[in-house]
């Protein structure tokens, strides 16, 4: 029984350790996974905006690294179960947010609905290309569907956490 209330735990833990290593990999110009797109990779930070929104990915990198994981180590424990269920619920929904969001958006680019998609941008504007390729199409909704997966992950672990005795 014990292995299945922690397992959640580490299956989110896994979940964003390869999301983790991904990003990882890109940033020294690697290139699977992110389709054929001429740039897909956002510019370094130059203004104070974006570099505000670099820094609360940053934290939010760490948050989902560290909530999983004190779920299920002894660690844990000294952090209230309050933040750690919060963080790990906000993680679900920004995470299934993402995902569904751009599944969404591919949904109405696709069927000409809405030709810039929820976002209104063009996608010049989205992957420096004006026409993209159906690996790059792919890549994309992959990448849709692993935030959604993690959202889906870092739920059944808020769930069953909160199933277990403090």
């Amino acid at each position: 029984m014990k292995v299945v209330r922690f397992w959640p735990g580490y299956a989110s833990f896994g979940w964003v350790s390869v999301f983790i290593l991904f990003h990882i990999y890109w940033a020294f110009g690697g290139r699977f996974g992110l389709g054929g797109a001429s740039n897909p990779i956002p510019p370094f930070p130059t203004s104070l905006s974006e570099w505000i929104y670099f820094f609360v990915v940053l934290i939010m990198f760490a948050a989902g690294t560290i909530v999983p994981l004190a779920m299920i180590q002894s660690w844990g424990r000294y952090l209230t179960r309050r933040i750690i269920m919060i963080a790990c619920w906000i993680g679900c929904l920004v995470l299934i947010l993402r995902g569904g969001a751009g599944f969404v958006d591919d949904f109405f680019r696709s069927t000409g609905l809405l030709p810039n998609g929820i976002t209104g941008l063009t996608y010049a504007q989205i992957y420096g290309d004006e026409h993209i390729s159906t690996y790059t199409q792919w890549s994309s909704r992959a990448m849709d569907g692993y935030f959604f997966l993690g959202g889906v992950l870092y739920g059944w672990a808020a769930w069953f956490y909160r199933s277990r005795v403090a």
